[in-house]
């Protein structure tokens, strides 16, 4: 590795603090550090000297992309990387980051690690939506979601998989979600939890009006037609909640698994089981351990 792409989420307070050593650890160990323009944080960059590179350009001109912040940091780096797979290390600062993979303090022995090697490239399934009449493609990591917007009643989404009628979902919207996913907008919603690595899609419908109709796990080799049907004027239909496209009822959007993936980088011993127990802090006792004692 030698050219090395940032992309930090200015909000976080602390990365203007600790940018700006970040970055002259990377330049320590000999590695050109790409950093995009017009950016909230171009007074740091230019501070440390970085080479400073449209955002767009920097996935096809870095070896690897290193992320700042939390998980929706990831998702917009996701959105400008693309086909391109650079490889992406994600570095939380705050937040829960099941997407993120170090912690900022951890991140010194984190990049000797990466310098050594010691590292492993995890590919993680992309949702592809095209919506008829556009030409410009979705890309999601996480989900595709079809949701009724703004509008005060349900709508409905009817689904065909692999040219076959499957169901029609009346709702507030409907989740098509990848593994990564599932511990986010469909986790909440009540899906299943998935490993990350698993070839399948979850289709979780959001509040349907059929207690019934409940979150289903398809291959990922499965080609989704989905049509959409409202009295309201516009819905809305978004990738990661970054790309957001507002459309009209009858709207159709073809969903299938993307030609290319989101290569993250994990250390060698990453447990993801870990990682999920810690995260939702499973095992911990939530009750109040002096209810018994308060009356004394």
């Amino acid at each position: 590795m030698h050219n090395i792409g940032i992309f930090a989420n200015p909000q976080k307070k602390i990365l203007h603090e600790k940018l700006p050593s970040i970055i002259q650890l990377m330049k320590n160990e000999g590695l050109n550090v790409l950093c995009p323009k017009e950016s909230p944080l171009d007074h740091i960059y230019h501070a440390a000297d970085c080479q400073m590179v449209s955002a767009n350009d920097i996935p096809e001109s870095s070896d690897a992309i290193f992320t700042f912040g939390g998980d929706g940091t990831v998702l917009r780096t996701v959105q400008i990387v693309k086909e391109h797979e650079t490889p992406i290390l994600t570095v939380n600062v705050g937040g829960l980051g099941f997407l993120t993979e170090v912690l900022l303090d951890n991140f010194n022995e984190a990049l000797k690690s990466i310098l050594s090697g010691d590292y492993q490239i995890e590919n993680r399934l992309v949702l592809e939506g095209r919506i008829n009449m556009d030409d410009n493609p979705m890309y999601a990591l996480n989900e595709i979601t079809i949701e009724k917007g703004r509008s005060p009643r349900v709508i409905e989404v009817k689904i065909d998989i692999n040219g076959k009628y499957f169901n029609d979902y009346i709702a507030d919207g409907l989740i098509i979600s990848t593994p990564t996913g599932s511990t986010g907008y469909s986790l909440s919603s009540g899906g299943p939890i998935v490993v990350p690595t698993s070839h399948c899609v979850i289709l979780n419908p959001i509040c349907p009006h059929s207690l019934t109709n409940r979150p289903v796990i398809i291959p990922d080799a499965s080609n989704l037609k989905a049509q959409i049907f409202t009295d309201f004027p516009e819905i809305i239909i978004s990738a990661d909640s970054q790309d957001i496209r507002q459309v009209q009822s009858k709207t159709v959007i073809h969903i299938k698994k993307a030609s290319f993936y989101v290569k993250l980088i994990k250390y060698t011993d990453s447990d993801y089981f870990s990682l999920l127990r810690n995260k939702l802090s499973w095992g911990e006792d939530f009750r109040n351990k002096l209810r018994w004692s308060q009356n004394k």
